[in-house]
């Protein structure tokens, strides 16, 4: 075996291509690669390429990343970004590794993988062993897609027989094998531990983070945020697009999410926490109509739109119009109802859009119970005085809507007394706050007056793009309001002041045209590529792959061609194991049969001071440069050490002669 199969990861990097290829269910790339790499080692025959030859070769593989990237970048709704670009990262080394195996040249120098190294002046000495590399990213990229029970043994084994193969002579293959387990069985162990730690602290970190947020998006559970103290500004930041399929501003004007109907004194929950299964009635559409009512409707032309919107969330409150239908081309596997109307998403996933239909009926939320009437004790006393008797429930929302109609909106509270009785303070003094102290107080004055009443979050519909054709929906849109139960079904009353939209679109950013304008283009862009079907041209995107690796093939083949003789091994393993040729080791082989053996690991310097030669220390300087240093020695310094081994080792040859006789 020649030092190049010694060296080289020959067998171990086709294992490590084929198991990266079933990892990520990339065999058939795999397959061909490994039988591609593993050819080399049975063949006498490479090509003398030129320098031009590789930059091509590297060139054509920066153009494929770019792509790669691009394709990655437009598709994130299909493919993790990061990890798809590392798991196919093999695909984009291998006409690197495959150019350099069958040419002249050992290693890849830096400036064919690197364009700003090809303007230095000096020469680039630096370079990559191309074979390593490629073995490490197929490693890296089976990882992605990795049987707990199977990667880290079967990477271990690669690493372990690479190392193996790299090993010093000065040390034998039972220590290298002893030293090389101890250290993946101590890493087993730290991973493991580092790995519990994480997942507990990855585990605590969430329920921090949800407790905090405290749920506005949660079915379960809001907060008020009656006497927050301070601006409670939401983001210009586009939430999601409404595209109404009539192509005029007719969508309803509020878009729910959660309702809540059990009240303390700063939250909304729900009574009820189940929800219930809705039926498909088709595929990726769901009903919320009664069963008696579903086939007229469906025999009617309902306004219908799409939400675009993408869940980054597998289980996600849905948000839809208050006069809901139904809802089509949801990409979730169950849809779930509560019995207050929140709609809750199961198994989503990325997807551009979804519709929903809606008419003037209202379908969500069941009859109401008795916990719709429901009071906090801390607000009996100020109810009774704001609503002292019950009234009919038209009369009620009326009388509501009357006291409110003096109030004012205001992002901001600075006064102490709404810290110490919010409701208190906002319904009999300063009569100023934002939506949630309006749809809270709304709700528990109908309670009051009678009028079985619930709280919504959800997002005001206003903001029409006629250039898109579309609704803008911002974070700062986010809104809540009341729901009344009137003649059989639950009906908005919402009494916040009508210009809080207007004090919020004058509080805007002004950088907020750029970032729509950058925003919607990319959007319009991204509706436009999600149009597009990769089918449609991939019969073309394979006959073009297949043409550029004819055109390389054809170019390699045609480059002059060398026969590997048995002097090419030898200047092969002058690279791979540097001042292999130097003369100072006859000096040490000379000394070995003398008597004055090296012992394992032994530091050649203070071998040579422990044996009494310290006349040798000079030449081991040349020697030790020879070997370690990027540099080398010139030529000059290498006939001189060679003269300078030559000379001692005569003059120890009559030594012995010497004392032989």
């Amino acid at each position: 075996m020649n030092a190049n199969e010694v060296i080289k990861p020959q067998y171990l990097q086709g294992i490590a291509t084929l198991f990266w290829g079933y990892q990520a269910d990339l065999l058939y790339f795999a397959i061909p690669m490994a039988i591609m790499l593993e050819a080399r080692y049975f063949m006498n025959r490479r090509w003398a390429l030129e320098t031009k030859d590789f930059y091509l070769v590297a060139d054509l593989t920066s153009f494929g990343l770019v792509a790669l990237v691009g394709f990655l970048f437009l598709n994130a709704r299909e493919f993790h970004f990061i990890t798809s670009l590392l798991t196919w990262l093999p695909i984009l080394f291998f006409p690197l590794v495959v150019i350099v195996g069958y040419s002249t040249e050992p290693r890849m120098r830096l400036d064919i993988l690197f364009y700003s190294l090809r303007r230095q002046r000096e020469p680039v000495t630096q370079s990559w062993d191309m074979d390593y590399v490629f073995m490490g990213a197929c490693l890296l990229g089976a990882g992605f897609e990795a049987d707990s029970n199977v990667y880290f043994p079967f990477v271990g084994a690669i690493v372990l027989g690479s190392l193996f193969r790299l090993r010093s002579s000065r040390f034998s293959p039972a220590i290298v094998v002893l030293s090389i387990s101890i250290i993946f069985v101590s890493a087993t162990l730290l991973h493991t531990g580092i790995r519990g730690a994480h997942l507990a602290l990855k585990s605590q970190t969430e329920q921090w983070i949800a407790n905090w947020l405290a749920g506005r998006l949660d079915p379960m559970k809001t907060r008020t945020a009656i006497g927050q103290v301070g601006r409670m500004k939401l983001s210009d930041a586009i939430a999601f697009r409404i595209a109404p399929d009539s192509g005029r501003p007719d969508f309803p004007a509020l878009l729910q999410e959660a309702t809540y109907n059990s009240p303390s004194t700063t939250n909304w929950e729900v009574f009820d926490r189940s929800f219930d299964k809705v039926e498909h009635t088709d595929d990726f559409r769901w009903s919320f109509a009664p069963l008696e009512r579903q086939e007229q409707l469906s025999m009617m032309l309902a306004p219908e739109a799409r939400i675009f919107i993408e869940f980054d969330k597998e289980r996600a409150v849905i948000p839809v119009p208050t006069k809901l239908i139904d809802i089509a081309d949801l990409p979730a596997t169950d849809v779930n109802k509560s019995i207050y109307g929140t709609i809750q998403g199961v198994g989503l996933v990325p997807a551009p859009h979804y519709k929903v239909s809606y008419l003037n009926e209202r379908f969500l939320g069941e009859e109401p119970g008795a916990t719709d009437l429901v009071i906090p004790e801390d607000y009996h006393g100020l109810m009774h005085e704001v609503a002292p008797q019950t009234m009919a429930p038209h009369e009620a929302i009326a009388f509501v809507k009357d006291y409110f109609a003096d109030f004012r909106y205001t992002l901001y509270q600075n006064n102490r007394e709404i810290r110490e009785n919010p409701m208190g303070y906002f319904l009999t003094e300063s009569k100023a706050g934002h939506c949630e102290y309006f749809a809270s107080a709304t709700a528990l004055m109908l309670r009051q007056l009678g009028v079985p009443s619930r709280y919504v979050v959800g997002y005001a519909i206003e903001e029409w793009d006629p250039d898109l054709e579309m609704y803008i929906v911002r974070r700062r849109h986010a809104h809540a309001w009341a729901v009344a139960y009137l003649d059989g079904e639950w009906v908005p009353v919402d009494t916040t002041p009508s210009v809080w939209l207007g004090m919020e679109e004058h509080a805007s950013s002004p950088l907020q045209p750029i970032w729509d304008y950058l925003g919607n283009n990319r959007f319009l862009f991204t509706l436009w590529w999600n149009d597009q079907a990769i089918e449609d041209y991939e019969t073309e995107l394979y006959i073009l792959g297949f043409i550029l690796l004819l055109v390389l093939v054809w170019r390699i083949t045609t480059s002059e061609q060398v026969i590997l003789e048995d002097d090419v091994p030898e200047e092969i393993r002058a690279w791979l194991i540097p001042g292999a040729e130097s003369p100072f080791f006859e000096i040490e082989k000379s000394l070995a049969e003398n008597g004055f053996n090296r012992m394992p690991g032994e530091v050649m310097k203070r071998w040579l001071l422990r044996i009494g030669r310290p006349e040798l220390l000079p030449m081991l300087s040349y020697h030790n440069r020879w070997r370690f240093d990027p540099h080398g020695i010139s030529i000059d310094e290498r006939k001189l050490l060679a003269g300078q081994v030559s000379e001692w080792l005569h003059q120890n040859e009559k030594q012995v002669e010497s004392a032989a006789s």
